[in-house]
């Protein structure tokens, strides 16, 4: 590995980093005024109604590839999709339940949009926006990942078949969580909002954890459509429609606290760069844990996405790890540089680790909007010519996803289905150093790891407009040759199994009003040959049953 891209990468580099210099300073010339921006917990099923109405063609302009979105911006589609709808669509029964649904869950910023008061608000507060509370039941063994020389990474799975667990913390058996959700704004410009509760098993503590924890929470600057924020935010980049795996940004882990700066709705760059039509973007800056070699070393990163045709949606994304304890021999020049991906210096001044990706997804009308979509993402560079010509290429260790998604498999809209292929490579999230892509010791992507590769299928159907099952299938191998000598006798590890969803989008409960509740169950089993590449094989189970609560009181307000 070396201290980072050169040459190709480094032009790379700078254009991604010049498109969203260019994003932002076309949102922060245009801000005349400002808003709340609270951005949505992954976990929320909103995300699943958006991406169905997107997919029966009722939004346009949800780039689903960036999350969380704020619920301004969820309100913003929601009258989108209220517009586009159509009594005469086979799907439109399913659409207006899902509207429905949306609406009373955001209300309050969905009336801010209808009565334009988005950026005239006053000071405000929503102690309690969402309580939840989770069963978790796990057994059977979990994975590791330990290694040292040309492919170091360290880390431990933390539940398996957990889909976005944000770094939860659970003991093999029954765990529970119990979880706070509420935000408040000052000024009309201002915003804070956060998620907190308890987790891990009610009977016994889990060793070298904290009960009590802080899932996200954040400080948020708005001015005009540029929000400016600090804080432990989540993170989820990419086109993956499985929740266990995101080849670049997931939310696996805990999330990291950093600063960051995007649009709140999508915009549209300035002169001849409107072309690449709407577009969202994220910058992020922080400072990971101290658990490594090189302690609290930095990362930085930028992703922008573009939705140019109706159709077609692309984008791209770099992130750099650099600095540390022991890696910081530079000043304040060759911080900048690396911080900014623009001069990554040599790895005697300091070590570098990057990443860069490339995704696009194509939509096909003809076929019921169903979708074509592909990732590709590089760790560090490349030199195709080796040292005899200095031209380097970002995409060395290329891993992959392929993916289809059907979301109109049936004419009405109710069934969805859709299969995808992962390829990660051997030298996937690793590094040479403790460069490695981990935060409190859980990967930041792909939860598979390096030298493996996995192949997913879904289908999933509505019943009564509210409630949707799903079924999944899914295999994956693993392959110890990162990290031994190829003449060295391994035994791959093999991993088949399935899933079961249950979710009932949020709905009032029939005696309190506007109060909603929502119910979730996942039940996950796989069975697991040469499990860390040992000889010992493990059935490996997860029950998840969530229930939450959305009080219908209003937000108190100080004029």
């Amino acid at each position: 590995m070396s201290a980072g891209f050169g040459g190709g990468g480094s032009i790379l580099r700078f254009q991604i980093n010049l498109l969203v210099l260019a994003a932002f300073l076309a949102a922060a010339s245009s801000a005349s005024a400002s808003t709340y921006a609270a951005y949505v917990p992954l976990d929320d099923p909103a995300y699943m109604e958006l991406e169905t109405l997107s997919g029966l063609g009722l939004i346009q302009t949800y780039l689903n590839e960036i999350k969380p979105i704020a619920r301004v911006e969820v309100a913003r589609l929601i009258l989108e999709a209220q517009q586009e709808q159509s009594s005469s669509l086979p799907s439109a029964r399913l659409a207006a339940s899902l509207i429905r649904s949306l609406r009373l869950e955001f209300a309050e910023e969905v009336s801010w949009l209808e009565h334009d008061r988005e950026d005239y608000l006053p000071t405000m507060l929503k102690p309690i926006e969402r309580v939840e509370g989770q069963y978790i039941f796990s057994s059977g063994g979990r994975r590791s990942w330990l290694s040292s020389g040309g492919n170091s990474l360290s880390a431990k799975e933390l539940t398996p078949l957990l889909p976005d667990s944000d770094g939860i913390p659970t003991a093999p058996g029954s765990n529970e969580v119990a979880r706070l959700a509420g935000w408040g704004g000052v000024g009309g410009f201002l915003t804070f909002y956060g998620e907190g509760g308890v987790a891990g098993p009610m009977t016994r503590s889990i060793p070298g954890t904290n009960r009590f924890r802080v899932f996200s929470a954040a400080t948020v600057l708005s001015l005009g459509n540029t929000a400016i924020s600090f804080g432990k935010e989540e993170t989820a980049w990419g086109v993956s429609h499985f929740g266990l795996g995101s080849l670049s940004q997931g939310n696996n882990g805990q999330p990291f606290a950093a600063l960051r700066l995007q649009n709140i709705h999508p915009s549209v760059l300035p002169f001849f760069l409107k072309y690449l039509g709407q577009e969202r973007h994220v910058i992020i800056f922080g400072q990971l844990d101290s658990d490594r070699t090189f302690s609290r070393p930095w990362i930085s990163g930028q992703t922008v996405s573009f939705k140019p045709f109706p159709f077609f949606e692309f984008g791209v994304n770099h992130v750099i790890m650099f600095g540390g304890s022991g890696n910081s021999n530079y000043g304040f020049g060759g911080f900048l540089g690396r911080a900014t991906g623009f001069a990554t210096g040599n790895a005697k001044d300091g070590n570098t680790n990057s990443r860069v990706g490339f995704y696009a997804k194509l939509i096909v009308p003809q076929l019921r909007n169903t979708q074509f979509y592909y990732e590709i993402l590089g760790e560090d560079f490349f030199q195709p010519f080796g040292n005899s010509l200095q031209i380097k290429t970002p995409f060395k260790a290329p891993s992959y996803t392929f993916g289809i998604y059907a979301p109109q498999l049936t004419a009405d809209g109710l069934t969805d289905a859709g299969a995808e292929y992962t390829l990660l490579d051997s030298r996937y999230s690793t590094h040479n150093d403790s460069l490695y892509w981990v935060y409190q010791n859980n990967l930041m992507g792909d939860p598979l790891g390096p030298g493996a590769w996995h192949v997913n299928a879904q289908i999933g159907r509505w019943f009564n407009y509210q409630t949707k099952l799903g079924s999944e299938f899914f295999f994956e191998r693993r392959s110890m040759l990162p990290f031994q000598n190829g003449s060295v006798l391994v035994a791959n590890e093999n991993g088949f199994g399935g899933a079961f969803t249950f979710l009932h989008i949020p709905a009032k409960f029939q005696s309190s009003g506007q109060t909603l509740g929502q119910v979730r169950l996942r039940l996950s089993a796989e069975y697991v040959e040469n499990l860390n590449y040992s000889s010992r094989n493990s059935v490996r189970t997860m029950l998840e049953l969530s229930f939450g609560v959305m009080p219908s009181w209003p937000s108190l307000k100080f004029r």
